[in-house]
């Protein structure tokens, strides 16, 4: 295993903004974030041009311009309440009944949060807080949040994931990593946490996966996997979409929506794409609700462009 490579640095900056962030007072927090998303917007080009494309063709041309400017922040943002506490008055959940519901049925919950949309780390705070234990799943590469293609591990990617993993325990209670081949002992583990009444939190958008599906998300196609659909069925779970957002007051608010529609019939590929339709739609009006608290307009359409140029 490599010691490190270039790309590490960067890493090894955001472990320093995301422990020392958290201890400054909310003024001083907004105003870091703010400062290093202004720094990134005009260090990365490419980044700017991807967002500035995708938000035209999701908005029409020259509209939302602000949304560009407030993807950079958004990322530091959350970024730096890795370590943050919940507010004084804590987070209202909405919806609760939702998840309660699905846990009296005795078959588990699986929630579905997006990967780069809304406050991810204060909705699994706030839930912990009201009692509920999430069991997180994560990609085999995760680092925290951060986008690791890499195929090769370092020394110090190893360390940035275990700062990480450590700050995440603190509010859920395991983290399972998905396997990077298709394991069914794997599958079996996620069933008998199910079976045992347990909420999984998987991200809905997410790109890792056997089956990828294509679909037409914010005027582009982007790539949904359908193994958690796949999961909640073979278990008899329930499939919430979960968001972290601001209401109208400002404040923080944690959103469980009811459980998606899986309607069993003959056609498995038009069941899969159902309830992914179903997951992206309402992922989609959440955006167009918030489009500042989106992180990844830059990946809109990325690994679908990816996957046809490797087929060109």
């Amino acid at each position: 295993m490599r010691l490190a490579e270039p790309r590490d640095l960067y890493y090894l900056c955001v472990v320093a903004v995301s422990a020392l962030g958290g201890r400054l007072p909310s003024p001083a927090r907004d105003g870091l974030g703010r400062a290093l998303g202004r720094l990134a917007y005009h260090l990365s080009r490419t980044k700017r041009r991807l967002v500035e494309r995708n938000v035209a063709t999701a908005f029409g041309p020259g509209e939302r311009v602000d949304v560009v400017h407030t993807a950079f922040f958004d990322f530091w943002r959350e970024m730096i309440s890795w370590s943050e506490r919940l507010p004084r008055e804590g987070i209202p959940i909405v919806g609760l009944e939702h998840l309660r519901g699905a846990l009296d049925a005795g078959r588990g919950a699986i929630l579905w949060e997006s990967a780069g949309f809304g406050r991810r780390l204060q909705c699994k705070r706030a839930l912990n807080a009201a009692g509920i234990a999430v069991h997180q799943i994560h990609g085999p590469n995760h680092l925290g949040g951060l986008l690791d293609e890499d195929r090769f591990r370092t020394r110090t990617r190893a360390l940035v994931r275990r700062f990480f993993d450590g700050r995440e325990r603190r509010f859920v209670a395991d983290i399972v990593d998905l396997p990077a081949s298709d394991s069914l002992a794997f599958t079996r583990d996620l069933l008998a946490r199910l079976a045992r009444n347990a909420v999984l939190c998987s991200t809905g958008d997410g790109r890792v996966g056997q089956r990828l599906v294509p679909l037409p998300f914010l005027g582009r196609t982007t790539l949904f996997a359908s193994g958690m659909v796949n999961l909640a069925k073979l278990a008899g779970a329930s499939l919430l979409p979960v968001f972290c957002v601001f209401g109208n007051d400002g404040r923080l608010r944690v959103v469980v929506e009811a459980p998606l529609r899986i309607d069993r019939g003959p056609d498995r590929e038009q069941e899969l794409r159902s309830v992914l339709q179903q997951y992206a739609s309402l992922l989609e009006a959440y955006i167009r609700r918030w489009p500042e608290l989106y992180r990844n307009w830059h990946l809109l359409g990325e690994f679908l462009d990816d996957r046809e140029e490797r087929a060109a």
